[in-house]
């Protein structure tokens, strides 16, 4: 009977007893995690439309939408190509790409208790611009919007300006304008639109050319680069119209979205 009452007083001395309303008791509740907000891709419309005439090319011309999916989602596109001209006998070359994208997305949270996002649009616009003689390059159009289905007010929006070189001039652009950051707008479909314009003309006789490099994989021939050019053999991976749409948990602000009470 004396072992059988030592092992009982053994085994209780383990436990702890629960004291109703004891608050060291009880367990604490966990924090809320931070909503993780999704971007899902919808039907797009990408579309690169180049022209060239006499002694002209353009070169590159695409588009690329994805997102990245480490913590809450990123949407990036970019816009890379190379339009470029020479002078040939007397006449006019001239050369441009046109870009248009148009893409429809989805914004969703993980708290199905969240309805509203604070959406940043960010850009950047790295390349450049040379002309020599009788000649000229430029960047027409550089811009981007983004405007959810169901919203009354202005769209996130922003334009790089125009960016041109005549005559023996050059640029080296590596432009990246103030994020955009919008008000707390509704969850649900949006719509980005880009565009991006490239033009460059070159005439005279002979040794006049133009080019607009925004395109990291395009290389000219031997022929159509002269020894004192400039930006030879400058780094070229950055080069492109690149966006970046990044959602996040709105500043606790009013909105015209916030459920009335």
């Amino acid at each position: 009977m004396k072992p059988l009452i030592a092992f009982l007083s053994i085994s209780l001395s383990g436990l702890v007893l629960a004291v109703p309303g004891s608050r060291a008791q009880q367990p604490r509740a966990s924090s809320p995690a931070n909503p993780k907000y999704t971007i899902t891709l919808g039907a797009r419309s990408a579309c690169v439309t180049p022209h060239s005439h006499i002694r002209a090319r353009a070169d590159g011309g695409i588009i690329e939408v994805q997102v990245s999916t480490q913590g809450s989602d990123t949407l990036s596109a970019t816009m890379t190509g190379t339009p470029a001209a020479d002078s040939y006998m007397g006449c006019t070359s001239t050369a441009k790409e046109t870009f248009h994208l148009v893409q429809d997305l989805e914004i969703t949270c993980s708290d199905p208790s969240v309805r509203l996002v604070s959406l940043t649009l960010d850009s950047t616009l790295v390349g450049y611009v040379r002309s020599s003689r009788k000649a000229a390059a430029c960047v027409r159009v550089a811009s981007a919007s983004l405007v959810p289905e169901a919203w009354e007010g202005p769209p996130l929006a922003l334009a790089h300006p125009p960016l041109c070189v005549s005559g023996t001039e050059a640029r080296l652009c590596n432009q990246h304008l103030p994020p955009v950051q919008g008000p707390p707008m509704p969850l649900g479909r949006y719509i980005l639109i880009a565009d991006f314009v490239l033009d460059v003309t070159a005439s005279g006789i002979c040794n006049a050319h133009a080019v607009a490099d925004f395109s990291p994989d395009t290389t000219l021939p031997a022929d159509w680069v002269r020894m004192r050019d400039p930006f030879q053999g400058v780094s070229k991976k950055a080069f492109g119209f690149a966006l970046a749409i990044t959602p996040a948990a709105p500043a606790k602000t009013r909105s015209p979205w916030h459920d009335e009470k």
